[in-house]
């Protein structure tokens, strides 16, 4: 199951049939020990997948890819941890987009959207040290070969729903690896920041369209996808003004 197209990520690889999580038992990893970079956990099914802002990620025994991957970006500022968010975004859309015939987006902040529906969600789980990124835990799931959703999840969609086709599991994740390696590689050895976030801006879903949202508040409004600020926060425009927003601070309605 090791990788043999990649330097060091998925040389080490935890494969499990069944797991809670794998961003937990990542952590558990760290927390006892100090991993190889690059060490993959891979569950056939997880129990207590999580999304962003602690939602469920739902996965079908077999059909589905959960795995997690740790990584020590030492190199990036803690104020700068949000260009691993873009790159590991990147990284896993343009792994997708090799089995799509459509074209595979980002939806912000880490969802990957296909044919306007959802295809696969990253959680990035950082740990810092003073004000440098220690470690990061990059989990994914992604829908590869389900047929049926829960009704929970009304705008999930598989790969195999798609493309019509059944995909190995093993080479899609092979694919992610490979692309994870080499976007992650380009953010090590210095891709300007601003280079990247126009390589997102190309791939992010809605992007200078606007969109129907909702704020804190619950309070629903329109606006226009203008960016991404410094930090990594969605950045609207609302009646002729500009304002960013972090995860909590807002949610999608269309």
């Amino acid at each position: 199951m090791r990788n043999k197209n990649t330097l060091f990520i998925g040389k080490v690889v935890h494969a499990y049939e069944e797991l809670p999580s794998t961003n937990d038992y990542a952590q558990h990893l760290l927390s006892k020990s100090a991993p190889s970079e690059g060490t993959v956990i891979t569950a056939g099914h997880q129990t207590a997948g999580r999304g962003q802002i602690g939602s469920n990620w739902y996965s079908t025994p077999g059909e589905s890819l959960c795995s997690s991957v740790i990584l020590y970006p030492r190199f990036l500022p803690a104020q700068q941890q949000y260009l691993l968010n873009l790159a590991i975004a990147l990284a896993l859309r343009s792994a997708l987009q090799v089995y799509a015939e459509n074209k595979v987006w980002v939806k912000w902040p880490n969802d990957l959207y296909l044919n306007g529906r959802k295809l696969g969600g990253i959680l990035i789980q950082n740990t810092l040290q003073g004000k440098r990124v220690e470690s990061s835990i990059v989990g994914f799931g992604i829908n590869v070969n389900q047929t049926t959703f829960p009704k929970e999840a009304p705008q999930a969609l598989s790969l195999r729903q798609a493309t019509g086709k059944t995909h190995p599991i093993d080479q899609v994740l092979n694919t992610i690896l490979e692309k994870l390696e080499q976007h992650y590689l380009q953010l090590r050895t210095g891709h300007p920041p601003a280079q990247l976030r126009q390589t997102y801006y190309a791939q992010l879903w809605g992007y200078q369209e606007e969109r129907r949202f909702a704020d804190a508040n619950g309070q629903a409004f329109t606006a226009k996808i203008t960016g991404i600020d410094e930090t990594g926060r969605l950045r609207l425009q609302h009646h002729g003004q500009e304002k960013s927003y972090g995860l909590k601070e807002i949610r999608w309605l269309s």
